[in-house]
């Protein structure tokens, strides 16, 4: 049980660190140095605020469902944190574009850049969680204990 803790502790920092590297690299493409603890520090902390309500939002029920269905192999964390940061993603510029009133012509280019970004980030995120988490599947008499 402290495994599982632990991996919903950290996987929303591998998403969150892998944004802030895109982030640096970014700043130093673009050749502005002087913005780059706003960039990368602002990148880290929004992914992880993200990252980290999406894993009580979505992550927590995707994985008791997962678990009961006995996908627990490490293929199978990558794809529900990569579903989990694509939804979110995805979800990002359409909350943003209902609450300012913005342009929405642009939502759906927006959207689908951002449920790339978030899939990817999940990936990252899923990876470290994969990691961490060492579970067992549950026992055929637990299993028909919760249907008596």
């Amino acid at each position: 049980m402290l495994n599982v803790v632990a991996a919903f502790a950290v996987a929303p920092l591998g998403g969150a660190l892998l944004a802030a590297i895109v982030g640096f690299v970014l700043v130093l493409l673009a050749d502005t140095g002087e913005m780059m603890g706003r960039v990368v520090g602002s990148a880290f902390l929004l992914t992880a605020a993200f990252g980290y309500a999406a894993a009580i939002v979505l992550g927590i029920p995707g994985f008791l469902l997962f678990r009961r269905m006995r996908w627990i192999r490490r293929a199978h964390w990558v794809l529900l944190c990569a579903a989990v940061g694509g939804i979110v993603g995805a979800a990002v510029p359409a909350a943003g574009v209902l609450l300012t009133g913005g342009e929405y012509e642009r939502l759906w280019e927006a959207a689908g850049i951002f449920l790339i970004a978030g899939a990817v980030f999940g990936v990252a995120s899923g990876l470290l969680f994969a990691r961490t988490i060492k579970i067992k599947p549950p026992d055929a008499d637990e299993i028909a204990a919760t249907f008596e």
